[in-house]
């Protein structure tokens, strides 16, 4: 009997992966991280939980079946209501972690800045809207992960900003000023940091800015490959997955850590490296 491309999948790719965040109180970040570990721990999964104050977000993997009973234990039991939030499934081939492990943090998503969330509201674009507004050639496209994650891939006509670290956007907006009356149109991996650049653009005074539901990865499962180019970085022994969402062709730079291919690393042959693959200038210069 001949596979189904599902079957097939499931055979080369026996595990998964999952993403999921939620902005919502939580008043003792570290107990609840601990029985959440817990439950992770009972069912052989393995990943990253990250708590605090205003929320979580989790990394977990393992097999289908054991991440479901997870989800539905942390759902059921009170620990998190998962109603409405966007849980994103990707295959893997082995455990991209090495252990289940427990962050609590000040913030999920760390900025020197306070960003106002109900700000977000009206701004989440579904990836067949967020594709249609982005082919308009009056919409600003706007990449606000790092440096090394926009070298690795980007939607087309994406604007790099020069950012080492998400925590350096509120510091590069000034330069972002003559987009204010633009359509502009954000994007992360899965859609946590829009969640803050958004309403800190919003109090700029950026009227028509929105944000990709979900991210990168919802935006692959819903459009594969679409209008983006190149693989998307991800925070695990992938490196960077494909737009169908297998492991991509990229390994970590045994010296710096950073995305290499082909023998070049996006750190440490920088010059070499945009040559090769053909970036476009880091230019912030709007006026032509």
């Amino acid at each position: 009997m001949t596979q189904s491309p599902t079957e097939r999948q499931t055979e080369v790719f026996p595990l998964r992966v999952v993403n999921f965040y939620k902005f919502f109180p939580i008043a003792d970040p570290q107990a609840t991280g601990r029985r959440w570990l817990q439950l992770m721990k009972e069912r052989g999964l393995t990943g990253t939980l990250l708590l605090a104050p205003e929320g979580a977000n989790n990394a977990v993997a393992g097999p289908e079946e054991n991440i479901k009973t997870f989800l539905h234990d942390l759902h059921h039991q009170g620990e998190m209501d998962l109603s409405g939030v966007m849980i994103k499934w990707m295959p893997a081939r082995k455990m991209p972690f090495k252990k289940a492990k427990l962050k609590v943090k000040d913030q999920i998503v760390t900025t020197a800045w306070h960003s106002d969330l109900e700000m977000n509201a009206d701004t989440f674009l579904s990836p067949h809207d967020w594709d249609r507004l982005a082919r308009d050639p009056d919409t600003v496209i706007i990449d606000t992960r790092n440096d090394y994650e926009y070298y690795v891939g980007s939607f087309r006509n994406a604007i790099k900003l020069p950012l080492n670290e998400f925590d350096e956007f509120d510091r590069v907006v000034p330069e972002l000023e003559s987009l204010k009356q633009k359509t502009v149109l954000t994007f992360c991996t899965g859609g946590i940091r829009c969640e803050k650049a958004v309403p800190l653009l919003k109090s700029k005074g950026f009227e028509r800015v929105y944000q990709l539901e979900g991210g990168i990865i919802n935006y692959f499962q819903t459009m594969g490959q679409g209008l983006w180019e190149g693989e998307c970085f991800v925070f695990d022994y992938r490196c960077t997955i494909q737009p169908d969402l297998r492991p991509g062709t990229y390994t970590f730079c045994g010296e710096c850590g950073q995305p290499t291919r082909d023998g070049l690393c996006v750190q440490c042959n920088e010059r070499e490296y945009r040559e090769r693959f053909g970036l476009a200038s880091d230019s912030l210069d709007f006026t032509n």
